[in-house]
């Protein structure tokens, strides 16, 4: 059954883009230390799963009604304390950032505790069964850390979120394949919808970060080589979610688009770093970075390739071809020893290149 994505969902998703542009900035220093990274990677992974969790729970069961609006909105409200206490010292703020996100979880659980009370679906309750768990590990160890010195609490917080981050996809692997007899099956059209729209906000937050290069004394080739290494990701990610992948399927739980997209994530989040640090002349990071995300950014697209319609299926010399522009345009940036702008310029050659690939593939 089709079910279309409502305003109410996409107005919730601009407040995770934000909290995700928070995290992001951790990155947006000039050197990485172990600190910041993990202190990235622990809340990028926490804020995109709460997302997942919503967006999961809504494909299936939720309705356009007051009742999950107002869900959704407090979650809103716990949420934009959470992205304000992020800073690159968590000791300070440690409990204005795990408490809000505690708070999310619970709200979580109560929508599918709510959802189990009026279900009369074995198989529905048994699913919702294995949500309490995942939602029933997060909320308690968050609220408990949250009262923690943040020398305890960190480790305790960080294993809580990455058992329940993976948990979801090992509990519910188990409907993959099979239509059980009154399960509420994941719409898999509403699903990639929903992915696509918060990458396509998200990558309005790239757009917003490149903006210093179009200023009055920024401005240059530069700033268009820029944009094009911006689109270009943009419609090689476009490519591939709109117009090769077969929606109209059954049966299915999704979940490897789900865990792609967080790769997606992380890539955007390296690539919208590494063109802010190319204005602050640390070319050698901002590159490495760069590569890194888009690395991060096509190993996510591409991973969606079994989703395809069966004539858009790429075979292992199309990716290899892939793989060969981005390995060419890394060494020649390290081995020519060029600045930024020309790193930026291979950079836009090799999307370019990745980019007419798919699209000949597409209109073929």
């Amino acid at each position: 059954m089709h079910k279309k994505v409502e305003l109410s969902e996409l107005f919730y998703d601009l407040v995770y883009v934000y909290a995700v542009s928070q995290i992001t900035g951790l990155l947006h220093h000039g050197e990485l230390s172990f600190g910041t990274v993990f202190a990235f990677t622990t809340g990028l992974i926490l804020y995109v799963n709460s997302w997942m969790v919503q967006m999961v729970f809504t494909n299936r069961f939720g309705k356009n009604s007051l009742t999950n609006i107002a869900f959704m909105f407090a979650q809103m409200v716990c949420l934009l304390l959470s992205s304000r206490a992020i800073t690159e010292d968590w000791s300070t703020h440690f409990i204005w950032f795990i408490f809000p996100m505690a708070v999310i979880s619970v709200l979580l659980l109560l929508q599918y505790m709510i959802v189990y009370s009026t279900s009369h679906k074995d198989a529905d309750r048994r699913l919702i069964w294995q949500f309490f768990i995942v939602l029933g590990l997060r909320s308690t160890a968050l609220l408990f850390v949250s009262f923690l010195p943040y020398q305890y609490g960190l480790p305790l917080a960080v294993g809580g979120i990455l058992i329940t981050w993976l948990l979801p996809g090992l509990l519910t692997r188990s409907f993959s394949g099979k239509i059980e007899e009154g399960l509420t099956l994941i719409r898999f059209p509403h699903l990639i919808e929903c992915l696509t729209l918060l990458v396509i906000i998200t990558f309005g937050e790239m757009i917003i970060g490149i903006v210093p290069y179009f200023s009055s004394a920024n401005f240059s080739v530069t700033s268009l080589v820029v944009f094009l290494v911006v689109i270009s990701l943009f419609m090689i990610y476009i490519i591939e979610m709109d117009h090769l992948i077969e929606t109209k399927r059954s049966g299915i739980t999704g979940n490897a688009a789900i865990y792609l997209h967080y790769l997606i994530f992380f890539g955007l989040s390296f690539v919208t770093t590494a063109l802010g640090l190319f204005l602050e002349d640390t070319e050698q990071l901002a590159t490495q970075l760069l590569y890194g995300g888009i690395l991060l950014l096509i190993i996510g697209i591409m991973g969606h390739l079994p989703y395809n319609k069966p004539q858009y299926r790429l075979n292992k010399s199309q990716l290899a071809m892939m793989a060969g522009c981005l390995g060419l345009g890394y060494v020649t940036s390290f081995v020519g020893q060029l600045d930024g702008r020309d790193v930026l310029m291979v950079t836009s050659l090799v999307l370019i290149s990745i980019f007419t690939l798919l699209a000949r593939f597409y209109i073929k």
